[in-house]
């Protein structure tokens, strides 16, 4: 029994050391910049939201616990990590973890067992991670993308879901997210950082893909002014829902307008919508020529991939890439890959926007 205990006590204190904040950004040898997720791992560390062992090393593949987790959040929510009770019976006070298990609780993102325990050395589940994320991150988002392993029934279905739609994960090159799946150290700590910056948001994104870049900003001329769009976070109130995270945000630079847009770039093709609403397919995949879809609701409208390799000239740079899409009342898009829609005109010629900068 002696021995049990010791060997939890070990535990525990390894759960603590793995997560103390680095006083300086450390660099570990088992993690080389050849590691996918060496920046994002660098990024928590500058952040002091994770560092490395009393070895030096990162243990990148080792799997994360439910304790770690609890304070990895924690720390990246600011919460009040001081030691102290909690209401589960296998976290007391003298838990390294205890202070932001007690706080990650009270804040509704994380729960225990109808037993009454936290199992803090447990490890924790892709599955478990989505739900913990989603309700730190407050996320509210979805997305159309589909994994073929996560059913709507499914306890973390929509946790996953909002993954996605947030630029979080991407899944698995099989199209499966693996919720049962256990989660490790370097992962953890990309699904963190993507969580806070756009710069890894973007590095989820489909390298061939027409969404627009979420680390630039865009200005468009338009007839009546120039239009910003910037990817960022914001507070605002849609409704009756309050709404903090990640959005586009499309600024009139003339009259300071406002207009808060979502883009999700699927298999089926790409959505721009209004936040927690509906929206309209304006390129459906596979891009082929002819290709005819109904883009939103209005079960009259119609947009048709009229060409590929086209020419749009317009004020950033003339593009001889771009796929025309036309809608049925004659108006035509053009996009570029790794760019987005660069330019519409009407059925008459005339210029509804063009892209006038990239930054």
């Amino acid at each position: 029994m002696k021995r049990f205990f010791t060997m939890i006590t070990m535990i525990a204190l390894m759960l603590v050391l793995a997560v103390q904040p680095a006083a300086a950004a450390a660099k570990f040898p088992d993690v080389p910049t050849a590691n996918r997720f060496h920046d994002e791992i660098q990024f928590l560390v500058d952040k002091q939201i994770i560092s490395g062992y009393s070895n030096g090393s990162f243990q990148p593949k080792r799997n994360v616990t439910r304790g770690e987790a609890a304070i990895m959040i924690g720390r990246t929510l600011g919460l009040d990590g001081t030691k102290r009770n909690t209401k589960f019976k296998d976290v007391p006070k003298t838990n390294g973890a205890s202070g932001y298990i007690a706080a990650a609780t009270e804040k509704g993102i994380i729960g225990g067992y109808p037993d009454g325990s936290f199992q803090p050395t447990k490890q924790i589940s892709r599955g478990d991670m989505a739900i913990i994320l989603s309700r730190g991150f407050e996320l509210q988002l979805g997305s159309k993308r589909d994994f073929k392993d996560v059913g709507y029934n499914m306890k973390a279905s929509e946790a996953i879901n909002h993954m996605a739609g947030n630029y979080i994960t991407t899944g698995y090159p099989d199209g499966t997210f693996r919720p049962n799946g256990l989660v490790t150290r370097e992962q953890f700590a990309a699904f963190v950082a993507r969580g806070l910056s756009p710069e890894f948001k973007q590095r989820t994104q489909k390298k061939d893909g027409y969404a627009y870049d979420l680390t630039k900003v865009y200005v468009y001329g338009q007839s009546d002014g120039d239009l910003q769009v910037t990817y960022k976070k914001v507070s605002t109130k849609f409704v009756e829902t309050t709404f903090t995270g990640f959005l586009w945000e499309f600024k009139h630079l003339g009259t300071g307008k406002i207009t808060y847009l979502t883009q999700d770039e699927s298999e089926e093709g790409l959505m721009l919508a209004y936040p927690l609403s509906s929206g309209e397919l304006e390129l459906a995949y596979p891009i082929k020529v002819n290709s005819k879809w109904q883009p939103g609701l209005d079960m009259k409208a119609r947009k048709t991939i009229t060409g590929v390799n086209k020419t749009a000239k317009t004020p950033y740079k003339t593009f001889t890439n771009a796929v025309e899409v036309t809608d049925n009342d004659g108006t035509k898009h053009y996009f570029v890959k790794g760019i987005g829609e660069v330019k519409a005109i009407e059925k008459s010629g005339k210029t509804i926007s063009e892209l006038k900068s990239v930054q």
